[in-house]
């Protein structure tokens, strides 16, 4: 603008200038090739304002642009930084989760080996309890057993010994009346003799069928 403005008011100075009527055609002449330069550069002037307005409009468009560009690039930062800062939490927040459930494992393991341990030396016990058991009924059936057939034997010489009292009772039942009295006869005492001997006899028999 300062420009035109200058070349205006040279225009008019040069216009009104008082100048001889001889030079004065050469001088017009001059001033319409100067005017006609001087308007050449105003349009060249104008088109370089209008060129400069325009980039000038571009560059605050694209500034504009830039800082909502960079608006956005921000917000996005914070976001990120928001989100980032979240998954950091949540990291921390699984590892003391897993760090917890290793341990748990470690615990349950541990427990899980005592009472393992604890149940082979019950089993072990029970093994040993089981084999005495077996043993002691073992020897209890082999107690059974021995006292069964003593029984049994003992039975048997008890049938043998009521056999030969219920003889003797038989015989001294069944005696003569001559052995009857031949017991008191003070001269030859046979009856006697022969009475002992069938005590004699029965006596043995009855040891030999006694128990023991």
């Amino acid at each position: 603008m300062r420009l035109k403005r200058g070349l205006l008011v040279a225009c008019c100075v040069g216009l009104g200038a008082v100048m001889p009527a001889q030079a004065q055609d050469a001088k017009v002449s001059k001033e319409r090739e100067a005017l006609r330069r001087t308007q050449t550069a105003l349009k060249a002037a104008q088109e370089q304002q209008s060129s400069l307005s325009a980039e000038k409009a571009k560059l605050e468009q694209e500034k504009l642009l830039a800082e909502q560009v960079a608006g956005k690039a921000r917000a996005q930062a914070s976001g990120q930084a928001a989100k980032l800062k979240a998954l950091e939490q949540l990291t921390q927040k699984l590892q003391a989760e897993l760090q917890a459930a290793e341990a748990a494992k470690s615990a349950l393991e541990a427990a899980a080996g005592t009472r393992e341990k604890e149940l082979q030396q019950q089993l072990l016990a029970a093994r040993r309890e089981s084999a005495e058991r077996q043993q002691a009924v073992q020897v209890t059936a082999r107690l059974l057993e021995r006292s069964t057939l003593a029984l049994q034997d003992a039975e048997a010489k008890n049938r043998k010994l009521h056999s030969v009292g219920e003889e003797a009772i038989k015989r001294y039942l069944s005696r003569t009346p001559s052995e009857i009295t031949g017991v008191n006869d003070p001269l030859f005492g046979f009856n006697d003799i022969r009475l002992e001997n069938v005590a004699e006899e029965l006596r043995g028999r009855m040891d030999a069928q006694r128990v023991r």
